[in-house]
């Protein structure tokens, strides 16, 4: 379990790489906070000209907290020739310093190359030939600067040890580390996932499976932990104030090999979108903060100098964690990649399925980025996961790529997140996730025809029999409560008109039946037929058979579960016991 337990660790090599990049300008690529800022927050003669105006796309309500932010610091860590530190590690405030330094400029710390191009190490001078002298090396840089700050009358930094080698908990190793719900999501473990289905609120399978004390879940670590910045999301939005601020110049953060240039200018054609994609080497990947914070932030400072318009310098202002969704890039134009707008998937490999329709378009209109489903480049999927796996695509085999459900790239598994959304998962928190049978077909049909079936779920009246009560009462708890009000046709109704407006369910709830479906789990369900009772297989008995919930169980799973999950009000969807149980007048 240790292995896989997500914590907020990295190995020294690892932290040392991450904090020395750090060191430099905490940003990460171009972020959506205001990429071209005015004058005053990016020094004198810088113009603002914005690509796509603020007011032509929706800015998320949830906007992190800048005073937040700017007090969040990094860990100056150590390489591996420190095997323990003897003192606590320094606490950093990056932004502090560039704000306090900004007169004089990044070269205050950080040394440039031939071109005046910063590499963002530190200290400048450094010495590694042993622990001492590369310490030594941080101290004569630190201390420095802080004296000579002091020197001069200014406002300056500390100058002894136990002042910046703070001892603090957060410092110490952990033996055992913590490790919290999301570690267990169905999605990413399904033996645990099973486990937990008892232990949700309400209890699943049992009446007594009552919620996890988290307190008590660690797994053996001998890790530090570190401060985490918000991550960075190039989104269609940011990608597209960069294309027109630069005047449509791809080379200027995009890169095409030297081989595939002399074929292109042998075959006298210009680079396509997918060719500058297509072939990226490691010291180029803007995925990374080692390539991609010297490429983005010396951009920066270059077009600064020129007083051009120029993008963020403070950590703050590219680590904001901002995630706009597609709703809110609904009005940004996507990238255009010379692709097809509807695509026969096949493989010519040792076939056995017939090839799936897929709609790029509308898939693209539900992203937030290209990168939401490529990697690093825009190559077809066949071309690294091959049908039996190769080294490439780290051994994932195309089936795998496209089905496994844990994964945030594959097709079920994005599938499976949009069931966790609030109008889906009142149904499907409870269902089996994964692949099921009918979606084999669904997808592989083998004609792109498939895609012009536009399915729409049929009204209720003409799915229920026709004896079915509109509203009806459950008396389970009569003696100490009023009986519950269940409105069944307007609930089914309200179901019914969120699968039609949704293009994912729209396509894959083929049986017309489905939102019956939903609540009626173990038995087919046919037009116009009757169901049988609930208690049929729920007992009323207090304690349940088996692994089925009781009869009160399954009430509560089923109705408090979905209003959980689809997150209403509590006057639409009751999650206390008085909002559906009316108590009886005692006496």
């Amino acid at each position: 379990m240790a292995e896989r337990a997500k914590v907020h660790t990295m190995s020294k090599k690892r932290w040392f790489l991450i904090s020395i990049v750090c060191l430099g300008i905490g940003a990460f690529l171009l972020t959506g906070t205001d990429s071209l800022r005015s004058e005053d927050e990016q020094g004198k003669g810088v113009v603002e000209t914005p690509a796509v105006e603020e007011t032509d796309i929706a800015i998320p309500t949830a906007q992190p907290n800048q005073d937040e932010l700017s007090e969040r610091h990094i860990f100056i860590s150590v390489p591996e020739i420190f095997e323990e530190l003897d003192r606590a590690p320094v606490k950093f405030y990056h932004d502090k310093h560039t704000s306090a330094l900004e007169p004089e400029g990044c070269e205050v710390c950080h040394p440039q190359d031939k071109e005046k191009k910063f590499d963002f190490s530190y200290p400048k001078i450094r010495d590694e030939k042993d622990k001492d002298a590369l310490m030594n090396a941080f101290h004569d840089d630190c201390i420095g600067c802080h004296n000579e700050k002091a020197q001069e009358g200014k406002k300056s930094g500390p100058v002894t040890c136990g002042e910046c080698h703070k001892i603090e908990e957060e410092y110490h190793t952990r033996k055992y580390l913590p490790i919290l719900p999301e570690y267990y999501e169905p999605l990413r473990d399904t033996y645990h996932g099973e486990c937990l289905n008892c232990h949700k609120e309400p209890a699943k399978a049992a009446e007594e499976a009552g919620d996890l004390d988290w307190k008590y879940f660690y797994v053996k670590e001998e890790k530090k932990l570190e401060e985490e910045w918000p991550k960075v999301v190039f989104d269609y939005y940011i990608h597209d104030k960069h294309e027109k601020a630069l005047e449509e110049k791809c080379e200027l953060c995009h890169y095409i090999s030297p081989d595939l240039e002399k074929q292109l200018a042998a075959e006298g054609k210009e680079p396509s979108c997918k060719d500058w994609l297509r072939e990226i080497p490691e010291d180029r990947l803007l995925t990374e903060e080692e390539t991609a914070h010297p490429q983005c932030i010396n951009c920066h400072l270059e077009r600064k100098n020129e007083n051009r318009d120029s993008g963020p310098v403070y950590c703050k202002e590219c680590h904001t964690g901002i995630e706009r969704t597609p709703e809110e890039l609904r009005d940004v134009p996507r990238i255009e990649c010379e692709q097809e707008e509807r695509i026969l998937i096949q493989i010519e490999e040792d076939a056995r399925m017939q090839g799936v329709a897929f709609n790029h378009k509308s898939h693209q209109e539900n992203t937030w980025g290209c990168q939401q489903c490529h990697h690093d480049t825009l190559r077809a999927c066949k071309e690294c996961h091959t049908a039996a796996g190769s080294e490439e695509g780290d051994f994932i085999n195309l089936a795998e790529a496209y089905h496994e459900v844990s994964s945030p790239w594959s097709c079920i598994g994005c599938h499976e997140r949009e069931k966790q959304k609030p109008d889906c998962a009142g149904c499907h928190h409870i269902m089996k996730s994964g692949l099921a049978k009918s979606a084999c077909t669904t997808c592989h049909s083998g004609r792109l025809e498939t895609l012009d079936a536009a399915r729409k779920l049929p009204a209720p009246e003409d799915l229920l029999p026709d004896d079915t009560k509109d509203e009806m009462e459950i008396t389970i708890l009569e003696n100490e409560y009023k009986p519950s009000k269940f409105t069944h046709l307007a609930i089914v109704k309200r179901l019914t008109e969120i699968s039609n407006e949704s293009s994912l369910a729209s396509y894959f709830h083929v049986d017309e039946t489905a939102m019956c479906a939903g609540c009626h789990h173990f038995e087919p369900v046919e037009k116009k037929t009757s169901v049988a009772q609930c208690s049929a297989c729920h007992t009323a008995r207090k304690e349940p058979q088996r692994s089925i919930p009781a009869l009160l169980g399954a009430y509560h799973q089923q109705c408090l579960g979905c209003h959980k999950q689809m997150g209403g009000t509590e006057e639409e969807m009751p999650q206390d016991c008085a909002g559906c149980h009316e108590e009886k007048a005692k006496g």
